[in-house]
Parts: structure tokens; C-alpha cells; sequence
């Protein structure tokens, strides 16, 4: 039984140390200082809130409508214009707690009563200063408890944020090309970072590949998310432990949650095809395209697990929780022991550490997929061929790959 940990290097504790951190929440107050070339006059009737205030951004639109004179609370409808033209609303509560004209602003999160603060934005601070011809503008976020990646995301936003107001405020036009840019140079940071520490791992050849093929993979996700209608979402490369794609907009249902979950490992199989095609109409030696498809085909394979924070244990949660509603967190268990077991027989610590993630994230009760519209029985079929299918292509795809690279070898 300790042959397991015959195949464990010095990369796994820093893995599960990296886990562990990734997993502790706490509140953060992003901040940004930027020169922006109007006066503090013209940047102030930019930012203040007053009653029938309307912006429109460009991808999206903020309407202000007082509702208390008295507390100067004001409700902040926010309009998303998705990728299929559909508009999707949000409505929040603000509260104008500080004001000095042209060089201070406060407002406050006034609905949030009895609701947790974690991941909510609470405070926001505009600090202006006149500079040269123009005003420094020194923004502020107070967000409640988040873990440390949605702390990385929100200073990317605060950044992006920051730099939309100043070419809006310098051209009057809306332009969203510095928040795409800070999207793709955090995705491209990071990805360069993971091929560093693969490297250590697997060395630099194969780690290129690694990341490669989690990029197509969590591409999936981010196509998933826009064929759902919402805006392009986020990319971020985990060191040592992959990839995660994340949307701009919660989801609605859990046919969503699902879809997404499968879009990963689905669009990787048109990857995993493209592999496989001039290895078999060609008949060369393609040995990085065989290993690229060998990588593709394990990686989704192993993604599809039925663990989560897998994509495979988030389909299980959604389709548990429609079938057995509040005991799901009991069937998730049961599917981590089994991972457990598996992993126990195979020597595999890796099988062993997501097994016991699934066990630990659900050990207590807790609401599953909530405020999603629940799998239909139509839905349900689905998800359980979809997954069944691409569990299936991927598995052939190994079989062929490995074949492939064994004759290669020969």
C-alpha cells in the first residue's frame, strides 16, 4: 500500500500547498493611480451618480434611478449585451456615503442586509487630483472575503476598469481593447509560468505540449460560455495544476452548467481528431503530433473523472442533484471513495488527492447548483450520453495515440 508513494516528487507538496492557498479566502482592496488627460470637472460629471444616469460602455450599459432622497441610495441597473445580441440585467443598491465635488467620491453596497459578503464588491472610492493639464484619478474596491485567483481577477478588472473610464473620458467613445489586453496578458503571464513549472516536471518539450492542449481545453469552456450568449469569459493557467476558464456572467440552469462542463473535454476531441488524421491518411512519423494527441487524450480522460473540481465531478453534481436533490453531497462522497479505492489499486496519489477533494468538499451539507433552473428530463439524457461519448472518443483516441507512438518507437 506506501508503493504509492514511491512515484511522489517534490512537485506534489508543493501542489497540494498551492491547493491549499488557492483555497483561503480574504478580503481585498485592489487600488489604481492613473493620469487622465480631461480636467477634474469633466472627469467628476463622469463618475458621480445622479438620478436617470445613464452610460453606455459599449458591450454593456449603467442606469442610475434615485429611490431615497434622504440616504441618497440609488438603484444600478447593469445591462450585458450578450454574444447572441440578448440582454441580461443585474440590479444592485448603491449608497452615496462620501461627496466632495471634483475630488472625492464614496459609494456603498446598500443590499446586502442579511447576505454574505463574499465576492461582493462592498465600497468603492474615487480619489481626484488635478496633474499637469490634467486630474489623477486613484480608484478603490472593497470586495468582501474571495479566494486568492478572484483576487488576481479583480485587480485585472479594477486595471481594465480604470483604463475603459480614461479613454472614454479622453475621446468620449467607449473602447474595451485595455481591459482585453490585461484579460490576455494575465492568460499569456500565466500560461508562461505553467510551461516553466511543467518543465521542472516533465521537461520543456512535453510541458509546451501540456499547455497547448489545456488551452484548447479550457478554449471549450470559454466557447461554451459564448455560445450561451454571454461576453468571451477569462482564461488562467494554474502551475502544476492545469487550467481554469471562467465567465463574465453566473450561470442560469443547470443545462448550462453541465454544457460548459463538457465543452472542455468535447472541443478538445476535434483537437485529439486533427492529431489522428495525418498519422492515418499520411502514414508518416509525426512523433510530437502522435504525443500531442496522446497528451489531449489523457488530459481530458483524466478531467472527465467524476471528481470534483473536475469537469466530470462538476457534470455528476449538477445531474446527483436533480435526481436526489439535497442528498447529492452523499452520492459525490460515494464517488470519491470509489476514485479513492481506485487510486489505492493503481498506486496513483494523484487519483487518491481529487478522490479525497470530492469527499472533503462535501462532507458537509450544502446547496448544490442553487438558484440554477434544474436539468429537464430531456437535459438529464443528455448530459449522461454526452458524457458517455466523450469519455468513449477519448479513450479511443489514447489506444490509438499509444499504438501510434509504440510503432514510432519500433
Amino acid at each position: 500500500m506506501l508503493s504509492i508513494l514511491d512515484h511522489v516528487g517534490p512537485e506534489l507538496p508543493f501542489t497540494l500547498l498551492l491547493l491549499a492557498v488557492l483555497g483561503l479566502r480574504a478580503r481585498v482592496t485592489p487600488r489604481t493611480s492613473l493620469f487622465i488627460n480631461v480636467s477634474p470637472e469633466n472627469l467628476w460629471n463622469l463618475i458621480r451618480i445622479y438620478d436617470g444616469k445613464f452610460e453606455d460602455w459599449g458591450g454593456f450599459t449603467v442606469r442610475a434611478d434615485l429611490v431615497d432622497q434622504a440616504t441618497k441610495t440609488y438603484r444600478t441597473t447593469f445591462s450585458v449585451i450578450g454574444g447572441n445580441g440578448a440582454s441580461r440585467q443585474t440590479q444592485v443598491l448603491f449608497q452615496v456615503t462620501g461627496e466632495e465635488p471634483q475630488k472625492h467620491l464614496e459609494i456603498t453596497r446598500a443590499d446586502l442586509a442579511g447576505k454574505s459578503e463574499n465576492n461582493e464588491l462592498l465600497k468603492l472610492t474615487y480619489d481626484l487630483a488635478p496633474e499637469g493639464e490634467g486630474t489623477r484619478l486613484k480608484t478603490t474596491y472593497h470586495w468582501g472575503r474571495r479566494s486568492l485567483l478572484a483576487q488576481l481577477l479583480a485587480r485585472t478588472d479594477l486595471w481594465g476598469g480604470a483604463f475603459r473610464m480614461k479613454a472614454y473620458a479622453e475621446t468620449g467613445k467607449p473602447s474595451g481593447r485595455a481591459y482585453k489586453a490585461l484579460s490576455i496578458g494575465v492568460g499569456l503571464l500565466t500560461g508562461l509560468i505553467s510551461v516553466a513549472a511543467f518543465d521542472i516536471m516533465f521537461g520543456l518539450a512535453f510541458a509546451i505540449l501540456l499547455v497547448f492542449a489545456l488551452f484548447v481545453h479550457e478554449f471549450g469552456h470559454l466557447l461554451a460560455y459564448r455560445l450561451m450568449g454571454q461576453p468571451w469569459g477569462r482564461m488562467l493557467f494554474l502551475p502544476f495544476l492545469g487550467a481554469i476558464a471562467m465567465p463574465r456572467l453566473p450561470l442560469e440552469s443547470q443545462a448550462q452548467s453541465v454544457f460548459a462542463a463538457l465543452m472542455g473535454p468535447g472541443f478538445s476531441a476535434l483537437l485529439a481528431l486533427a492529431c489522428m488524421l495525418p498519422l492515418t491518411l499520411h502514414h508518416g512519423h509525426y512523433p510530437i503530433i502522435a504525443l500531442l494527441g496522446l497528451v489531449t487524450a489523457g488530459l481530458n480522460i483524466f478531467n472527465m473523472l467524476p471528481a470534483e473540481p473536475l469537469d466530470g465531478g462538476i457534470a455528476l453534481r449538477s445531474v446527483l442533484s436533480r435526481i436526489i436533490g439535497a442528498r447529492a453531497n452523499y452520492g459525490l462522497m460515494a464517488v470519491g471513495g470509489l476514485i479513492c479505492g481506485l487510486g489505492l489499486l493503481m498506486s496513483q496519489i494523484v487519483l487518491l488527492i481529487f478522490g479525497g477533494l470530492a469527499i472533503l468538499a462535501n462532507l458537509k451539507p450544502r446547496k448544490i447548483d442553487h438558484g440554477l433552473a434544474p436539468l429537464s428530463t430531456l437535459g438529464l439524457s443528455i448530459s449522461a450520453f454526452g458524457y458517455v461519448a466523450i469519455v468513449a472518443a477519448h479513450v479511443s483516441f489514447l489506444r490509438f495515440f499509444s499504438h501510434a507512438i509504440l510503432a514510432l518507437q519500433s
